[in-house]
């Protein structure tokens, strides 16, 4: 049941303001389509649209809603595998998706280790939209890696007229008040769970609908990854499908408190037991209140999980915020779509400040960006990559970067560490690079130009590694002010011209937010493929 279930895709190279590495994986993932004339003008952000400018930003849940920015990671064990997968569940953000009003539920869950090798490669990724008002879903994105089976799926809900539209034209018939399994796990966790209390579910699998009955148990103590917890046990039983909740004995359990976190599921399908325990939670919403270093914070309120293999990285409490001077916070998480020549969205792209802590005797930042394609980029080219960087929290330079590539059949992993001692960076594949002072990574530049005093006619030149760890340079220049439409609203921005500094051509624009934030929300880039787009779509945790 569990390996049906999860999450989403994501892409990597693709590196918004400075996305010249994106070259080669975009031919690879794409078919080509004739080439932009050289130096032509690229395609401006949306026209300013009728609905009211306001601020960016996620709004806050309301009560009994959702919290954005909340990321729970679990651990699955099954049988005498310790860990077998790993399962992620994220209110990714909330702003009007898909013209309505809703929250993003992302959830992923991908096999790890040995069982991945030796079982099955699995890599499910699911996006669900619910309504802001009635927390029920109106739109599904299901996209499942089994091996070589691969699917694709989308799914509008239309609640009012109990219809369930699938990508291939067919229709199912719902009940009113129909969920998928994430809007049920979430919508649980905000009803009375009293012993003895039951609660019923009309749940979509697929296209199958299925009534699951929730019953809550006495509490138990129960000992997880992330700690103990009082936790209410609530077992499930279903009917209207091939899969019997009660026959396996799913069960679920929820710590005892204000949260209700589902901290433990369990279920006994015939091939053995499955047990996902929760590993980290973050909410990665802007505290409302200061924590001192000494006082340390509650570990699932904190910034928790374990370091990046190898690394020397020591997280610190949450409360440990960035100077007033940066235009971001540790939380903060941009959700990005991508558009190509006259595909509409070819991929999915993020990036977070995850967290913070010391790698060494450096304090530093954990950068990450995730990047996917979707929909038929995806059945092309399936690309699910991570680009992670450690980068010093007062210079944003990288002490340490990491890079994960999953497109198609190639898997490669890569270290890269930054010796500014010598001006050099070490690769862990044997090879090293020499660099000069004041070089980025990719990931730690699309921060670093956030952070420089953008006005209209500066300039600014960076060095930095490309993904292909090439010595690269860009310039960036403010050309003017403007209002411009955006799926957040209409917004004051500042447009960016970035140049390629040894002959000084455009290959792309930017337009970022004229606040303290410098959000980007819009990216145009030149490629010999044609032109990508990039739309900031949602965000949470931003200053």
């Amino acid at each position: 049941m569990l390996f049906r279930k999860p999450a989403r895709s994501l892409l990597t190279g693709v590196l918004v303001l400075c996305l010249a590495s994106i070259g080669v994986l975009a031919m690879r993932l794409l078919p080509q389509q004739p080439s932009p004339q050289r130096g032509g003008p690229l395609t401006p952000p949306p026209k300013i649209s009728t609905e009211k400018s306001g601020p960016l930003g996620s709004a806050p849940a309301p009560d009994g809603g959702l919290t954005v920015g909340e990321r729970l990671t679990f651990n699955i064990s099954w049988s005498n595998f310790v860990t077998a997968a790993r399962m992620e569940l994220e209110v990714a953000g909330r702003g009007a998706f898909f013209g309505q009003e809703g929250y993003q539920l992302r959830t992923r869950v991908e096999t790890v280790g040995y069982a991945r090798s030796l079982l099955a490669d699995v890599d499910n990724q699911y996006n669900s939209y619910v309504d802001a008002t009635t927390m029920l879903p109106y739109r599904l994105e299901n996209s499942t890696r089994q091996g070589r089976a691969r699917s694709d799926e989308l799914v509008t809900l239309d609640q009012a007229k109990n219809a369930a539209r699938y990508g291939d034209g067919s229709e199912t018939r719902i009940p009113p008040g129909t969920r998928d399994l994430p809007a049920m796990l979430y919508a649980l966790r905000y009803r009375d769970l009293k012993p003895g209390t039951s609660h019923k579910f009309t749940v979509l699998f697929g296209k199958t609908v299925t009534e699951v009955e929730a019953t809550a148990k006495p509490s138990e103590r129960v000992i997880t990854q992330a700690g103990a917890f009082d936790a209410i046990r609530v077992d499930f039983n279903s009917k209207g499908s091939s899969f019997d909740a009660g026959k396996y004995r799913v069960r679920a359990w929820f710590s005892n408190d204000a949260q209700r976190l589902p901290v433990l599921v369990t279920a006994r399908p015939p091939f053995g037991e499955l047990r996902a325990e929760l590993s980290s939670s973050t909410i990665s919403n802007k505290p409302k209140t200061d924590i001192s270093r000494n006082q340390g914070a509650t570990p699932l309120l904190a910034t928790t999980g374990n370091p990046p293999p190898g690394a020397v990285f020591e997280a610190i409490s949450l409360g440990e915020v960035p100077p007033d001077n940066l235009p971001f916070l540790v939380g903060e998480r941009l959700n990005y779509d991508i558009s190509w020549g006259n595909f509409a969205s070819v991929g999915k792209a993020n990036f977070s400040v995850r967290r913070q802590g010391k790698f060494g005797d450096h304090r530093v930042f954990e950068f990450v960006t995730e990047t996917a394609s979707t929909g038929a980029a995806r059945a092309v080219m399936s690309i699910n990559d991570i680009f992670t960087s450690y980068a010093d929290a007062e210079k944003l330079m990288p002490v340490r970067t990491e890079l994960r590539l999953r497109e198609g059949s190639r898997d490669k992993e890569i270290t890269a560490d930054y010796d500014w001692a010598g001006n050099a960076v070490k690769l862990s594949n044997g090879t090293g690079v020499a660099v000069k002072p004041k070089t980025f990574d990719l990931v730690s530049l699309f921060y670093a130009v956030r952070a420089a005093d953008l006005k209209v006619g500066s300039t600014y030149t960076f060095d930095f590694l490309d993904s292909n760890h090439r010595l690269k340079s860009m310039t960036f220049k403010v050309m003017k002010q403007e209002t411009i439409g955006s799926p957040l609203g209409a917004q004051e921005a500042l447009q960016l011209d970035i140049l390629r500094t040894e002959n000084q051509q455009l290959i792309s624009q930017a337009w970022v937010t004229n606040d303290a934030r410098r959000l980007p929300i819009y990216i145009a880039v030149r490629l010999r493929i044609g032109e990508l787009r990039f739309q900031l779509t949602s965000l949470s945790g931003a200053r």
